[in-house]
């Protein structure tokens, strides 16, 4: 019985360190949330940024650089004045920085408060922005 306990300790030990490994998945970037710019100080100045917008839930103002933002494929280019003006986000947002390696700045991300986000650092030069959209009672 002696033995036993210690084979299952020992695997609940390794199946603990396995968790807390796989869950690292690499380098990560920040989001960290900023009071300036606002969002509606971005939308005024969208020309100065590559936008992307997520319909009725996020919007992403890259810097226009070299760096990459890599996006799945439900953030749509904006492109034209009239695109940016119907665009909205219909929920209380927040405004945060994109920070990828050495917290260097790729843009900022405006997306409603009850939604996650988080960066994974791919090179020097390029991160992805994961987004998850998460359903509330009012839709987004």
């Amino acid at each position: 019985m002696h033995k036993l306990s210690q084979y299952v300790t020992r695997l609940f030990f390794v199946l603990i360190l396995l968790s807390i490994f796989g869950c690292a998945g690499g380098p990560r970037g920040q989001l960290p949330r900023v009071e300036s710019p606002t969002e509606s100080e971005l939308k005024q100045d969208w020309k100065n940024y590559s936008v992307y917008f997520r319909p009725n839930i996020a919007f992403v103002y890259k810097l226009k650089d070299d760096r990459k933002i890599i996006l799945d494929d439900r953030w749509e280019a904006v492109s034209t004045d009239s695109m940016m003006a119907e665009s909205e986000i219909r929920s209380s947002t927040w405004v945060k920085k994109i920070l990828g390696q050495n917290n260097e700045m790729y843009g900022y991300l405006v997306h409603r408060s009850a939604d996650q986000a988080n960066v994974a650092i791919i090179d020097g030069n390029t991160i992805q922005l994961y987004y998850h959209f998460v359903r509330t009672s009012g839709g987004p």
